[in-house]
């Protein structure tokens, strides 16, 4: 019975020990840092910010949370400690020590300087103390709570002839908008006052050409762009009184012309063979910006090459490209070789030609290709066969 209760004791001591090791592998943890939440996320200086980590643990504790701006450390909750939280100086950062915990972390009377990325790194109290990370931006503004974040452009390459979007991002706290105005360069074409009346104003600039049917107080809408409009767009967002604070954001836009078609080759003759020398140009165009060539033979890239530009009408650009490359026998190996040209446009075109390098007589092999001294050595071989042919009929003729 004894012996028993000790093999018992045993099992259970043994199935403990395999369900922990499980836990550790598996990490009985699962720990997953959902998000940083800052609120608000764009504040007027001198309040106050609150920032959630957000975060689930399973069936594990924590072993540590901590808190960065940029890649410095300004706050850490340690249960295992004592005490469980603790600031690390920052310039700049102040916190509210009654108001953190493991959660969240309370930013006094912020300033401008704070303004930036801040993440929250959550560490588990489980095997190799595996952690995640969430991060977020704030953004601290000046009086009048105003802050202009982005000009997105869309698309961001424009072809020519087409519509191009503005779209002006920016965030207002304690004041209402003043007015926003757009510029080309140094010059303002079109602005958005609420209080004005008409709202919307524009002013002449070559070129361009707005829609005000779609154009409002955070983007404008232009109509048949043309080169003329490629460079450096701004819009400035000016908040009301009494601080009329403001704020500029820039983006440039490129307007394009893609090639019509693909590109064409051409080669100085119409079979080639192991031994002969290609000569092949590639062309692609018109367009704006000149498209760039490049040959391969077998998906290897062939160099070198004359590249050029030719000018042609409304601002457009033809390429030519040339090549001149020696055939081998290794080109052949797998039948007839394949050259291809490609064109490229930047991200916006990529396109490709490809044209077979047949012999006169059929797709070649490896096989047709002999040394200098072959030919006399096959002469030879069908003579003895032409000598043994007519023996043998003699032979028969004999017997």
């Amino acid at each position: 019975m004894a012996d028993a209760r000790k093999k018992m004791s045993r099992h259970s001591y043994i199935l403990n020990a395999v369900f922990l090791f499980i836990s550790m592998i598996y990490g009985a943890g699962g720990l997953r840092t959902t998000e940083l939440r800052i609120t608000p996320r764009v504040v007027q200086r001198g309040r106050n910010v609150t920032m959630a980590c957000l975060y689930q643990l399973d069936n594990a504790g924590i072993y540590s949370v901590k808190w960065y701006r940029e890649h410095q450390e300004f706050y850490r909750y340690s249960p295992f400690e004592s005490p469980t939280t603790r600031s690390i100086p920052v310039s700049g950062i102040k916190i509210d020590r009654l108001r953190s915990n493991e959660s969240q972390v309370v930013l006094v009377a912020v300033t401008p300087a704070l303004s930036g990325n801040y993440s929250c790194e959550v560490i588990q109290n489980s095997l190799n103390y595996p952690h995640s990370t969430a991060s977020a931006k704030l953004d601290v503004v000046g009086i009048g709570g105003l802050r202009a974040t982005d000009l997105l452009i869309s698309p961001p390459v424009v072809q020519r002839g087409s519509d191009a979007t503005l779209a002006c991002l920016y965030e207002l706290t304690d004041a209402p908008l003043y007015s926003v105005k757009w510029y080309r360069g140094r010059h303002e074409f079109y602005r958005f006052s609420p209080t004005e009346a008409p709202a919307t104003k524009i002013f002449p600039f070559a070129g361009i050409n707005v829609d005000l049917a779609r154009s409002n107080q955070s983007q404008v809408v232009l109509t048949r762009v043309s080169f003329g409009l490629s460079g450096n767009f701004s819009c400035e967002v000016t908040a009301d009184a009494p601080s009329f604070a403001t704020s500029i954001v820039s983006n440039t836009m490129e307007v394009v012309v893609l090639p019509p078609s693909p590109p064409t080759i051409q080669t100085s003759q119409h079979f080639h063979a192991p031994g002969d020398v290609l000569r092949a140009n590639c062309s692609c165009g018109p367009s704006r910006p000149p498209a760039e060539l490049a040959f391969y033979i077998n998906d290897s890239p062939v160099t070198p090459g004359l590249h050029q530009v030719l000018p042609m009408a409304e601002g457009l650009f033809r390429s030519e490209f040339f090549v001149q490359i020696q055939l081998w026998p290794a080109h052949y190996e797998r039948g007839a070789p394949i050259l291809r040209c490609e064109a490229r446009a930047g991200d916006l075109y990529r396109e490709d030609a490809a044209v077979a390098l047949y012999s006169g007589s059929g797709d070649p092999k490896i096989e047709r290709v002999t040394s200098p001294g072959s030919a006399a050595t096959l002469l030879g071989c069908q003579i003895l066969i032409i000598v043994n042919t007519i023996l043998w009929i003699c032979r028969t003729n004999i017997t």
